[in-house]
């Protein structure tokens, strides 16, 4: 504590007695005027004839009601300081007991992160290695996820949905492809938009331009001239595509082919991406 903290204790001590004292002297006229109300109405002749009236008037007994009242309203007012001692305790307790469930809710958010950082770190290696096993089974040249994230919202509160191309293994013949879909605003797609509720997609690059030629020119920058995707689906929605590429839009499994073993790691990978699963 320092000369500052001394400072302003003592300040907000002086406001706290000048008011207690303000209150206490407000009760104290209050009961005086009723008093003086009672006598004047009890004993009318100190108006109409105060000369006999107080001539006559023995005002020891006037003082002992006078220290009666000025008692009760000392008790009276002690009773209101003690209420309101009372509750500015009780309003200070459940602030505690807020910060508290606030430290302790912010502590398992920190311990959830970390747990959550440790699995997705032991995750990204089984996804990886059946993004190999995909790439080598069907002789393709990328095998990729775009991961699907809200960004931020517009005026209304609606989200802008946004992709990120968080996992790619490749060939020896394209590079990789991340930098080109990193934090993408999927709004800015209409072939994603046109695409998605199917699920599922396969095709040329010169079928993608048909509805999106700003995608289908992305594309052709990484070498990706025939490709396919599908939905990765989680617990409580949609999580992003996995997705596949050929560099040569002529040599490539069928197209059946592509989709099943497409479908067979989509249940894989969706297990090992989704947070709701891990607590299951």
């Amino acid at each position: 504590m320092n000369i500052n903290d001394v400072d302003k204790f003592k300040e907000n001590l002086e406001k706290k007695t000048t008011k207690g004292f303000g209150y206490f002297m407000k009760n104290i006229g209050m009961v005086l005027l009723v008093f003086i109300s009672i006598f004047i109405i009890t004993n009318p002749t100190c108006i109409t004839d105060p000369a006999t009236f107080f001539g006559t008037f023995k005002i020891d007994g006037l003082w002992v009601v006078f220290a009666l009242f000025c008692s009760i309203a000392g008790f009276y007012q002690l009773a209101k300081s003690v209420q309101r001692e009372d509750r500015a305790s009780g309003k200070e307790q459940r602030i505690g007991e807020y910060e508290e469930a606030m430290t302790r809710k912010a502590e398992e958010v920190r311990r959830d992160h970390a747990e959550m950082s440790i699995k997705r770190l032991d995750n990204s290696a089984l996804i990886d290695s059946e993004l190999k096993s995909l790439l080598i089974k069907l002789d393709a040249d990328r095998a990729a996820i775009v991961e699907l994230h809200n960004g931020t919202n517009n005026a209304s509160g609606f989200p802008f949905i946004y992709g990120d191309m968080a996992y790619e293994q490749i060939s020896n013949n394209v590079n990789f492809a991340q930098d080109e879909f990193k934090n993408f605003n999927l709004a800015k797609l209409p072939f994603v938009a046109l695409n998605y509720k199917k699920g599922t997609w396969i095709g040329s690059t010169d079928e993608v331009e048909k509805q999106d030629r700003y995608f289908a020119a992305k594309l052709r920058v990484v070498d990706a001239n025939f490709g396919a995707f599908v939905v990765l689906e989680g617990i409580n929605g949609p999580l992003g595509f996995l997705t596949l590429h050929y560099k040569d839009g002529n040599v490539h499994p069928h197209k059946a082919e592509i989709i099943a073993a497409l479908n067979h790691s989509v249940q894989i990978i969706s297990t090992l991406l989704d947070r709701a699963k891990f607590k299951i």
